[in-house]
């Protein structure tokens, strides 16, 4: 067999095992949770907070002081504690948008330390970013004016 051949397969099943997660992504409800809730594991080593989206995606809050640009979101009190497995459910993303001024902007997010980070733009079009992932705009975060400033660029 070819060289061409292994790599069609390869590409094939990757495909495959990727539409195969796409079917069974878990959505909140799912798992008794909405738009905006704030999850931890409970049993965990981990004590990461993230809020969870409409789409089934969770992003994390890098640092506790990002919460006190959020205080409508209720705080540490707001925390549900849920089980590793819950947290694993949704997927982990790092594209935000700053939605308080309305930039179009998506950027991403890149960490070499555990409480830091730098935001860095996704220098491409909506179209080409969807035809790279379908699903890329249902990954992105809206973050106030005062966490987008927080991020070094």
């Amino acid at each position: 067999m070819s060289i061409k051949y292994y790599v069609l397969i390869v590409v094939l099943s990757s495909f495959f095992v990727t539409s195969l997660q796409l079917s069974f992504a878990a959505l909140p409800s799912d798992h008794n949770l909405k738009e905006g809730d704030l999850i931890s594991a409970i049993f965990s080593s981990d004590p990461d907070v993230y809020i969870v989206n409409e789409h089934g995606y969770k992003r994390l809050f890098l640092n506790p002081e990002i919460f006190k640009f959020y205080t409508h979101l209720g705080g540490f009190a707001s925390v549900k504690l849920v089980t590793p497995e819950v947290r694993d459910a949704f997927p982990t993303v790092a594209l935000f948008r700053n939605c308080e001024k309305n930039d179009l902007k998506v950027y991403g997010f890149e960490s070499d330390d555990e409480d830091e980070g730098k935001l860095r733009w996704v220098n491409t079009t909506g179209e080409q970013a969807v035809k790279d992932d379908p699903d890329f705009f249902k990954k992105v975060f809206c973050i106030n004016d005062k966490e987008f400033k927080w991020y070094k660029r």
